[in-house]
């Protein structure tokens, strides 16, 4: 019997509502097939979703991934600015201690920020980005049976 995977939707609810509470963005999942938000917003994309931190023989094991955050815009300036804002809010102690004490989710380190531009027809989308990269625990959990006693007869 197992249960209790690590849920990466979970993940992207606690990352929308920061982004929304620290830079009054929408954050929306990259790639996404609806309709494109209005300027400017940010997107996230799970880059790679499981690192392997190190071989655990117990229930909760931790391990890493990495999510690729972009905020998107018709104005450079603005890109750049609101990533900064994100960028330097996410560093913070504050959003740290709240991340890790609410959600169990640790920021191991966030790479600087880039250029991330694209040609889109006629016009560039200005983007500007980061990846975050985070620790979890996956609380999975399997019901493995044990063994209460051990009889040892030492006859040949």
């Amino acid at each position: 019997m197992t249960d209790g995977s690590f849920e990466y939707g979970a993940l992207a609810d606690v990352l929308i509502d920061e982004v929304k509470e620290l830079v009054g963005c929408d954050l929306v999942e990259q790639d996404f097939s609806g309709p494109q938000r209005a300027y400017p917003f940010f997107t996230y994309k799970i880059t790679t979703p499981y690192i392997k931190d190190m071989e655990q023989m117990n229930n909760g094991e931790m391990f890493d991934l990495t999510v690729s955050m972009t905020c998107c815009s018709d104005n450079s300036i603005k890109a750049q600015d609101l990533a900064m804002k994100l960028f330097k809010n996410l560093k913070s102690d504050a959003v740290r201690r709240k991340l890790r004490t609410d959600h169990d989710i640790v920021i191991s380190d966030i790479d600087s920020f880039d250029n991330r531009s694209v040609f889109q027809s006629i016009n560039y989308e200005r983007r500007v980005g980061f990846d975050l990269h985070l620790r979890v625990v996956d609380d999975f959990h399997e019901d493995v049976p044990t063994i209460d006693k051990i009889n040892l007869d030492n006859t040949n």
